[in-house]
C-alpha cells in the first residue's frame, strides 16, 4: 500500500547552477611579408608582415650574417661576399653596411607596455622609419632591453583579429672603401602566444 500525501505536504525545487566551460583555442597566422626594397645606400627599406590573431602576441626577431672572413655573426648586418678584378668570389672576404632597424605597429587594440590606452608613441620601436637599432639589439633575447619585446610586451590585435609590423632596414657603406654590389641579410620574425585569460 502507497503512503498518502497530505494536502499540507511541500515539495521544493532544488536548483543545481553549474559553470559550462568551453576551451577556445588561440590562433596565429603570419602571412608572406611584401617587401619595399632600398634602392642605394643610405635609403631605407620596408618589410610589412600581417600578423592574425584571436588573442594576444609576443614579437622579436633572430638573424646571423657573415663576419669578415668565414665565419657567422649572431645577428643580421648587411654583407657581400667581395669579388676579385675577374669576378670571382673571395671565400674569405665580405664586405659589410654599417646597418640599422625599426619597427612600427598599426591596427592594434592594445599594446601591454603603452602608457595609456591607445598611446601612439609605443607603436614606434628604435624610431620606426628613421630606424636606429643595431643589428644586435633587433636580436636581443626577449626579456632584454632594448628587445622589440621588451619594448611593446604582449600585443593585442584588433577586434578583426589582425595588426600590421613594419621593419624597417637602412644599410650605409664608404663610398671609398666598401665594396659595389647587392648587400643582403635574412630576418626572421619570431610570432608567439601571450595569451590573456
Amino acid at each position: 500500500m502507497l503512503p498518502l500525501l497530505s494536502s499540507t505536504s511541500v515539495f521544493g525545487i532544488v536548483q543545481d547552477a553549474v559553470v559550462i566551460e568551453f576551451k577556445h583555442p588561440q590562433t596565429i597566422a603570419v602571412n608572406t611579408p611584401q617587401n619595399t626594397l632600398g634602392s642605394a645606400s643610405g635609403s631605407v627599406a620596408a618589410t610589412t608582415w600581417t600578423i592574425t590573431s584571436n588573442n594576444a602576441v609576443a614579437i622579436n626577431f633572430t638573424g646571423t650574417s657573415p663576419d669578415e672572413t668565414t665565419g657567422t655573426q649572431a645577428f643580421p648586418q648587411f654583407s657581400k661576399q667581395e669579388v676579385d678584378a675577374k669576378g670571382n668570389l673571395i671565400s674569405d672576404r665580405y664586405d659589410h653596411l654599417e646597418t640599422f632597424y625599426g619597427i612600427y605597429i598599426d591596427g592594434t587594440d592594445s599594446i601591454a607596455n603603452e602608457g595609456s590606452r591607445g598611446d601612439g608613441a609605443i607603436k614606434t620601436y628604435q624610431g620606426g622609419i628613421v630606424p636606429t637599432a643595431t643589428p644586435t639589439q633587433l636580436v636581443e633575447a626577449p626579456t632584454a632591453a632594448p628587445s622589440p619585446f621588451s619594448h611593446y610586451g604582449a600585443i593585442m590585435p584588433s577586434d578583426e583579429g589582425l595588426f600590421q609590423m613594419t621593419l624597417y632596414s637602412k644599410g650605409i657603406g664608404n663610398q671609398n672603401t666598401t665594396q659595389s654590389g647587392v648587400y643582403s641579410t635574412t630576418v626572421t620574425a619570431v610570432i608567439t602566444s601571450e595569451e590573456q585569460l
